[in-house]
């Protein structure tokens, strides 16, 4: 259609295994909800996604350390970074809110004054047809 795009958002998060699938699968009902044509994945601890140099968790690397600043003397238990994917076929003004519902899912109240639970930071750019042009064609 005239005036779609393609967009990639990533959101990194350090969280359990048990977090990091609840947090996509939300995701996922939000793309689902706006009926944009969409990829969704979650790349797990110590993974190079498709196309891209580095680890995820030296792309993320603040987020253990701001978990551990918010809990000095815990153990980490079995969070890890992860990284969920998110490729998106919208006309360029419906991207944002998108964008936006997405990080709610981790983060309810943007204003709220204490840390979130679980430490998250999130991106996004223009997307390359080699990764998600398949998208274009539904």
């Amino acid at each position: 259609m005239p005036g779609e795009h393609l967009t990639e958002v990533r959101i990194g998060i350090y969280a359990t295994p048990d977090d990091a699938a609840r947090i996509t699968e939300e995701c996922g009902a939000v793309l689902r909800e706006s009926g944009v044509a969409h990829e969704l994945s979650l790349t797990g601890p110590e993974r190079t996604p498709a196309g891209r140099d580095m680890a995820i968790s030296e792309v993320y690397d603040e987020l253990p350390e701001q978990w551990r600043l918010q809990h000095p003397a815990a153990d980490p238990g079995s969070r890890h970074i992860h990284e969920i994917s998110i490729g998106l076929v919208t006309a360029h003004p419906e991207t944002t809110p998108i964008r936006d519902a997405l990080t709610r899912v981790i983060c309810p109240d943007p204003e709220h004054s204490s840390p979130c639970p679980i430490p998250w930071s999130s991106s996004s750019e223009e997307a390359g047809k080699q990764r998600y042009g398949h998208l274009l064609r539904r």
